[in-house]
């Protein structure tokens, strides 16, 4: 009897009645204040009416490669074949880079440049899209205005002096235009 339970409670997981009505798959290009990129997010539908999953995208900063991964909440309307959405993002950005900057010298008044590593910190947006459906697969467009930060060392002791910082914060602006499936 319990085999019989166990097998009965698991036999929608075998199923594909509802997978076109439950997950929602976004591949797309996108314009990253100015760099062209490309990613991937795959929602899973809550309530009709809440998409939330992982995405991923490539695309760049200040001619570095930047990979932000994170989760995407969608919250969204279908009036037939149009779909409304609101989203929100947050996530990491892979981003590593060795900087170069000079810094002034305790004695002398000159510059002497010295080299940190500044890596992604986290990430946060939110934005609008509308998707149009056909029957399996559809377009969408969206806007998504971000913000990123950046880790740096804290100080670095240099010459007998020491350099300080801090937290960098840049704004982007991304667009995108895909297709939903």
């Amino acid at each position: 009897m319990k085999k019989l339970l166990c097998c009965l409670l698991l036999l929608p997981t075998l199923g594909f009645a509802q997978i076109n009505k439950l997950l929602s798959g976004y591949v797309y290009v996108m314009a990253h204040d100015g760099s062209i990129g490309g990613g991937l997010t795959g929602n899973v539908e809550l309530f009709n009416a809440i998409g939330i999953g992982p995405g991923v995208e490539v695309t760049s900063f200040e001619g570095r490669t930047l990979m932000p991964v994170f989760a995407d909440l969608k919250v969204k309307h279908r009036f037939k074949y149009l779909e409304p959405y609101i989203n929100g993002q947050f996530g990491y950005n892979v981003y590593s880079v060795d900087r170069t900057e000079n810094v002034p010298l305790s004695t002398g008044g000159g510059q002497q440049p010295i080299t940190y590593n500044q890596s992604g910190k986290f990430f946060y947006g939110a934005g609008a899209g509308v998707a149009w459906h056909f029957n399996t697969m559809g377009v969408f467009v969206s806007y998504v205005y971000r913000g990123y930060k950046y880790r740096s060392p804290k100080s670095i002791a240099e010459d007998g002096q020491s350099v300080n910082f801090g937290t960098r914060s840049v704004n982007a602006n991304v667009f995108t235009l895909g297709v939903v499936f």
